[in-house]
């Protein structure tokens, strides 16, 4: 057996959340260079350019503007892709925020925001490719984004961990919910990655140290070993696989 087979996504279609950059980036990269046609979906232009820049590159990647924190807008986009490139067979939950703040001064407005985006943006997709594959009888696969934050205490990240346990409980809950229908649902849970969402944060000569020295590896995750995981979960490879966080954290949560 050529076990390589088991990572052909050749005739298959992705979408990829929050793929301007960063980890949904090199996902949605991995993806498309796996075979997949992959569609971007971004509420930044630069979602625009960087699936402009990977079809230059001779990949099949396409971007599609949408606001994942309203529903509406989910079931419209989630329309699209099927309309446009007739079918969706994995569908990775990528786009999030974080913040990092004592959990006292936390304001109204950005715990709404948070959980807007890292919980309910996650369940409306999740809810609505599930409801179009049982409809039509078809299997799906669902990859989420969680954390190491989802399962193990982080200071000054409260809300934030608050929604990646959440993310984490959607993802055993629906995977067992849906297997009968043969979806299968799993989740990665990242420790620190290098992005530019996180770069201020590892640069920072104290705390960037303190990071290292709690992470076994001692040093931080770059894109594509989170795109990796991200790729598995989806293959062939990972068939008998549902309901399971896949922490790629240099063993932060091993201590």
């Amino acid at each position: 057996m050529d076990h390589r087979a088991w990572f052909d996504l050749s005739g298959e279609v992705a979408l990829v959340t929050g793929g301007a950059r960063g980890i949904g980036l090199a996902i949605a990269e991995a993806l498309a260079r796996a075979g997949a046609l992959v569609v971007i979906a971004d509420i930044s232009a630069g979602g625009a350019k960087a699936a402009a820049a990977l079809a230059e590159a001779g990949l099949e990647v396409h971007f599609q503007r949408a606001d994942v924190t309203d529903s509406t807008a989910v079931e419209a986009l989630l329309d699209r892709v099927q309309a446009e490139h007739g079918r969706l067979d994995m569908l990775i939950n990528n786009a999030g925020m974080s913040a990092r703040m004592p959990a006292e001064c936390y304001p109204d407005d950005a715990l709404d925001r948070m959980i807007d985006l890292n919980l309910k943006a996650v369940f409306y997709l999740m809810r609505g490719a599930a409801k179009r594959w049982i409809q039509r009888g078809t299997k799906g696969r669902i990859v989420n984004l969680a954390s190491f934050a989802g399962l193990v205490a982080d200071p000054l990240s409260a809300p934030y961990a608050a929604t990646k346990g959440a993310v984490v409980q959607l993802t055993r809950t629906c995977a067992v919910e849906w297997a009968p229908h043969g979806i299968r649902v799993n989740a990665i849970g990242p420790g620190y990655v290098r992005t530019e969402m996180t770069a201020r944060t590892l640069d920072m000569p104290e705390t960037g140290a303190a990071i290292r020295a709690r992470t076994p590896l001692g040093r931080a995750a770059a894109p594509e070993e989170i795109a990796g995981a991200a790729l598995f979960l989806v293959s062939a490879a990972s068939s008998y696989v549902t309901g399971h966080i896949l922490m790629v954290d240099g063993g932060w949560t091993a201590v």
